[in-house]
């Protein structure tokens, strides 16, 4: 799945010159929207009576007919789970339609809409896909979409009472993407990245499935190129897919250093050093000597996303830098006997010590456009909440491998059983390890031309460095100097 998302890696700054974003004129229209007669569908989508024409479990009418557009972003999860999850909803509220354009590319699209300042050519809903992260920041910072902080309180029909942010895992919250304290997409499932494998390839060469230190890794590193085969391949094509082995290290790093707090607020705010920071410089010192001892394809830089997926599958490498999306991605091409692992990477010399994993909570999230009619605005968040359901759940983790954000999905043995194999090995290495969910996210973003030269600068060194051709420290140093200018020359506007 081809990611648009900064380069936590190498802590490279998404950079795009600013858009001019105008917010269009809020004309509060009820296009898509008509009267038609109550359904007589069955009781679970049966108006509360025939005098109020309004469902129960919400209040919204049942008379008037709604469509919401939603500009669907096609990736390695598929559009299955999402076909399921409207098919069950507009069979519980009939009175709603959907009108979607599903595409890889719906982030080019999605630009080009917003550029057009047609609030009634828009989609309602979108996913949540956009062609850079601050492109992201802008159209938020505009006010181009509405906010959605009070889905979090809201009761969920399926729990018992419980709000949805209580019925999510501690930190999911804190670790949701947000900016200035505000959501305007709540997540449905978490997307885990990290290293994948195959557990049978594993259990024949007796290698170690679990290292509990950096030392460990590295062993199991010479063990696995003692074979002839590679031990880590990556995308070289799309060498930020590097960073979803190495990319929350960084977190990682400052806990074991004792500064997590303070790094944490440092790297969500953009503050500097951001290349040079010790973190940064750690992380791609073991990378630079992984690369020298051959730990990497050779000729990584020429490989792109399947090419790279199918030297796991064909073992001809080891372990793979990619998602929980991979097993759903790749399921055409999976060999018989191939059963999903999953490793992150210890940095810790001390069994025991917290192994961070990036999880990009929000996988499947909804964001909705601000200059729509309260109708539409409503049941697009009733769509929200739907797709929190313990049953969509299940199916979009069955069908798409997308890890189920309520922890009381796990109560039901039922759901465990119809796991994929790639997310139940995420659950099985974060039951037998001392973990740490994270995300690195940013709620600050840097621009302009100074700024994109340090990202090219840092971009192109990924795959030289991965390969053990050159020194990244200096690099991040020529990086830091640009980023500092570019941190001058926005002072001065």
């Amino acid at each position: 799945m081809k990611v648009s998302m900064n380069k936590a890696l190498s802590i490279i700054v998404s950079v795009v010159m600013l858009l001019t974003i105008v917010i269009g004129c809020s004309n509060n229209n009820e296009a898509g929207e008509k009267t038609t007669a109550p359904s007589n569908n069955a009781a679970s989508s049966a108006p509360a009576s025939e005098e109020t024409n309004v469902y129960p479990d919400n209040g919204l009418s049942a008379k008037v007919e709604v469509k919401l557009k939603l500009g669907f972003w096609e990736n390695g999860y598929g559009r299955e789970w999402i076909d399921n999850a409207i098919s069950k909803f507009t069979e519980k509220y009939p009175n709603v339609k959907f009108d979607v354009t599903y595409s890889p590319k719906i982030m080019d699209l999605i630009s080009t809409k917003i550029a057009a300042k047609n609030d009634d050519d828009m989609f309602d809903i979108i996913s949540p896909a956009f062609n850079s992260k601050a492109e992201k920041v802008q159209v938020i910072q505009a006010g181009l979409f509405e906010e959605v902080t009070d889905l979090w309180d809201r009761v969920l029909p399926d729990s018992n009472g419980r709000t949805f942010r209580e019925l999510v895992p501690k930190g999911t919250f804190e670790f949701a993407e947000q900016y200035n304290g505000k959501f305007y997409e709540i997540p449905m499932g978490g997307s885990t990245v990290g290293l994948f494998y195959d557990k049978a390839l594993f259990e024949k060469n007796g290698w170690n499935e679990n290292p509990k230190t950096w030392e460990e890794f590295l062993q199991l590193m010479a063990d696995i190129k003692s074979k002839g085969i590679i031990p880590i391949t990556y995308p070289g094509v799309y060498p930020s897919y590097l960073s979803f082995a190495f990319g929350i290290k960084q977190f990682e790093i400052a806990e074991k250093n004792g500064n997590l707090e303070e790094f944490t607020k440092r790297f969500r705010k953009s503050e500097l050093p951001i290349y040079t920071s010790v973190e940064n410089k750690e992380i791609w010192t073991r990378i630079y000597e992984m690369g020298k001892l051959g730990y990497f394809p050779p000729g990584v830089a020429a490989l792109n996303h399947t090419q790279s997926q199918m030297q796991l599958l064909q073992h001809k490498a080891a372990l793979g830098a990619t998602g929980d999306w991979v097993q759903n991605e790749m399921k055409d091409s999976i060999p018989d006997g191939f059963k999903w692992g999953y490793m992150a990477i210890p940095f810790s010399s001390t069994p025991g010590d917290t192994i961070w994993i990036e999880n990009y909570i929000g996988a499947g999230g909804i964001m909705i456009w601000k200059n729509k009619s309260d109708l539409i605005k409503n049941w697009a968040k009733e769509f929200i909440v739907f797709l929190l359901s313990n049953d969509i759940q299940a199916y979009n983790n069955k069908s798409a491998g997308i890890y189920p954000i309520r922890k009381d999905f796990l109560d039901n043995p039922d759901n465990i059983k119809e796991m994929q194999d790639a997310p139940k090995a995420i659950m099985e290495f974060s039951k037998n390890n001392n973990i740490q969910l994270g995300l690195t996210s940013k709620e600050v973003i840097i621009e302009g031309p100074i700024a994109a030269q340090a990202d090219k600068l840092a971009t192109e060194m990924i795959n030289d460095a991965a390969s053990g051709k050159k020194d990244p420290l200096p690099v991040l140093e020529e990086a830091e100097k640009l980023i500092e200018r570019a941190v001058k020359e926005t002072a001065k506007k």
